[in-house]
């Protein structure tokens, strides 16, 4: 079990059993939308449609994709995700995520991309993107290219799954990679197409807490050198003390936790603005189907995250 995630205090959103356990062209097949860094042997027959992923951090975005789906059958959804089902394969729907925090990270993250589009972002990097679907799901944005960069298991088992859907923005690339391997991911992203010059919104969902400190700061400072004044991070998180309650999910240990996020993306990779939420000020509004941020809890800064379990939602903006 993982003890201490998700939080002892759930809000409208209590964990699940299972959470508790476990703590192209725009309209044409997604096909011709492959990044060059996934081969086509990925691209197999319709067998391949149950085939498991190999690594435990992979598996957690196919829970995460069943967490999605979950909500996606809710009469007062907060979100509509109509590929989750397929992306999260049998072995994903058997142990789905945890509404507590797929919910509001999920639409805190679509929030965030639209409020930063409207701001004039054109990129989009999913950073551990798992088997997410915005760029299938998501209306409203066509001028946006995304690219989503994670493990080659990942997209090995995910690209086959989505041949033949159409994207709902102008571009898609998977960019297969590690994480582990300091500037190997940033490489591969400019070789995918990215554009360093065009504002950037970067979503790190479910992801800094596998990083370790090194591979965390290597990230921070790839990013900051990718990103065009105007671009803007989100990403979940954990505090310091996380690391003493040897949370794992499905095998896959947290091993990335700070007190500091927000001065670290300040001092190492240049950002400028940011805010660290602690998770228990972000609210759903089942009724109004959105999420609010209760601005009666206070920013979860070093001060107050010392010695305590605080679940972060980060953000910070280069200015």
């Amino acid at each position: 079990a993982a003890k201490g995630y998700p939080p002892r205090e759930p809000r409208e959103l209590p964990p699940t059993p299972s959470a508790m356990l476990h703590a192209g062209s725009r309209r044409g097949p997604v096909r011709a939308a492959l990044a060059m860094c996934v081969g086509s042997s990925a691209l197999g027959s319709g067998a391949l449609n149950e085939r498991s992923v190999e690594t435990a951090h992979s598996f957690t975005g196919r829970m995460c994709a069943a967490s999605r789906l979950e909500e996606t059958r809710r009469p007062d959804s907060l979100f509509s995700d109509p590929l989750a089902y397929t992306l999260a394969g049998k072995e994903g729907r058997a142990q789905p995520m945890g509404g507590w925090i797929m919910v509001p990270r999920t639409r805190f993250g679509d929030d965030f991309l639209r409020d930063h589009y409207t701001r004039g972002a054109r990129q989009l990097v999913l950073l551990g993107a798992g088997f997410d679907a915005r760029a299938f799901r998501m209306s409203g944005l066509p001028e946006l290219r995304v690219y989503e960069v994670d493990q080659k298991t990942t997209f090995e088992v995910k690209e086959p799954l989505l041949t033949g859907e159409s994207l709902a923005v102008a571009s898609r690339a998977a960019v297969a990679t590690e994480f582990t391997r300091p500037g190997e991911w940033a490489a591969a992203l400019l070789a995918s197409g990215f554009d360093p010059a065009v504002p950037t919104v970067w979503l790190a969902e479910g992801l800094l807490m596998y990083l370790s400190a090194a591979d965390a700061a290597d990230l921070m400072k790839q990013v900051g050198q990718l990103s065009a004044r105007g671009s803007a991070v989100f990403h979940d998180a954990v505090s310091a003390e996380y690391l003493n309650a040897r949370v794992s999910v499905a095998g896959a240990p947290f091993i990335g936790a700070s007190d500091e996020y927000v001065n670290m993306w300040r001092s190492i990779g240049g950002f400028g603005s940011g805010y660290a939420h602690d998770f228990r000020a972000i609210k759903v509004d089942r009724a109004r189907r959105r999420i609010d941020v209760d601005r009666r809890w206070p920013e979860a800064t070093a001060a107050r995250c010392a010695g305590q379990q605080v679940v972060l939602f980060v953000e910070v903006e280069m200015e």
